[in-house]
């Protein structure tokens, strides 16, 4: 018997490690520092196609940010200074059925669920302040110093309270957003809060906002206060574009490389009119990138050039012009872009400007279809 004992700690232990090897996932964004750690405090530096497995803790760094495809095929993003503790993550893909754990140590995330919650599989999110639990749905957590701000953008979630009371946000429930105080005071409300920036350059809000009736209780630990005040309103085309949880289920489940060029555009340049406009972008489904782009158009002094590429990051495209000039002068610039209501079709705007002399420019506006 004493012989034996070793024996079966040896195993449980060799089966545990084996588990904690297994892939849960692969990297198709890293920006900046993003450092994985494994349960044998081991780090290495993140980037695309890179495999996370479970246990990993990955952390992200200053102006840094990741994005990562499950084995399901869900969507978990990490936004800067964020600490990420995946603590299972299974998935039979012949059975299709698994179960996922992940806790949000720092920082901020978004998900948008896969196949194991569709199926019905247990996946929740640990947070300080309590455990969510998920109804199929895509969702935000932000940690700020003790508080912990939520936004359900589609679906609903069950939040356990470390006192055990249940807060429920999302569909067919009265509220979408919430913020949890270090107190335990909980407020929520049908707007977004601050924290969750979900600015996008090619579409502006509405100049109206939302009027909705506010209630408020005494605050006290545990009590919930139901208020508008202090959030910000957010626009319902803004949603459509950016928060589509069904368009990043596209996303996930098209494949091949799509080639898109300018349907409509508008362009405005200091040198006056412009001609010949073009515009291409090749987007590659598979890998979650954007290989290659170009924009061509002239004006009275010469033509404008720029190349970019990018990433798909979630339903928006993280593009950076690469190279771009006019005449014979080098250039710069920024370009924005966003699937909008389908993947056939891509809006967004672009800004270019001689390096040398900043007042010599040009941008404009843009719609791509394949």
């Amino acid at each position: 018997m004493k012989h034996i004992l070793p024996i079966i700690t040896a195993l449980l232990c060799v089966n545990f490690y084996a588990q904690a090897s297994e892939p849960a996932g692969k990297t198709i964004l890293a920006r900046g520092s993003v450092l994985a750690t494994n349960e044998t405090a081991q780090q290495r530096q993140l980037q695309r196609r890179d495999t996370v497995f479970g246990i990993d803790r990955i952390t992200t760094g200053n102006q840094s940010k990741a994005q990562f495809s499950m084995l399901d095929g869900g969507l978990i993003s990490l936004k800067e200074n964020s600490e990420l503790n995946i603590a299972n993550y299974q998935f039979d893909k012949n059975t299709q059925q698994g179960s996922a754990s992940i806790e949000l140590l720092k920082g901020g995330l978004r998900s948008i669920s896969g196949v194991i919650k569709k199926n019905g599989g247990a996946y929740d999110v640990k947070t300080p302040v309590g455990s969510i639990g998920i109804r199929g749905t895509h969702f935000e957590v932000q940690l700020v110093d003790d508080n912990v701000f939520i936004a359900v953008w589609d679906g609903a979630i069950d939040l356990t309270l470390t006192n055990n009371n249940v807060l429920s946000l999302g569909d067919n429930e009265a509220f979408s957003f919430a913020q949890i105080t270090g107190t335990g005071d909980v407020f929520t409300t049908t707007r977004a809060a601050a924290v969750f920036d979900q600015t996008v350059a090619t579409i502006e809000p509405n100049s109206e906002s939302e009027e909705t009736e506010q209630t408020q209780t005494a605050s006290t630990n545990n009590t919930i206060i139901e208020d508008d005040s202090t959030a910000d309103a957010y626009s319902e085309q803004q949603f459509q574009a950016v928060d589509n949880a069904s368009l990043v289920d596209q996303i996930a489940q098209r494949q091949g490389i799509f080639n898109y060029s300018a349907s409509d555009f508008s362009v405005a340049s200091s040198a006056g009119g412009v001609t010949d406009f073009s515009m291409t972008m090749a987007v590659d489904f598979d890998n979650g990138t954007v290989p290659d782009g170009e924009i061509s158009f002239n004006d009275a002094g010469g033509t404008w050039y720029a190349a970019y590429s990018g990433l798909i990051n979630i339903s928006e495209l993280d593009l950076a012009i690469t190279f771009a000039s006019y005449g014979n002068n080098k250039a710069q610039g920024d370009i924005d872009a966003v699937f909008l209501n389908d993947l056939d079709t891509i809006i967004g705007n672009f800004q270019l400007n001689e390096i040398n002399n900043p007042d010599v420019n040009a941008s404009g506006s843009f719609i791509l279809e394949p």
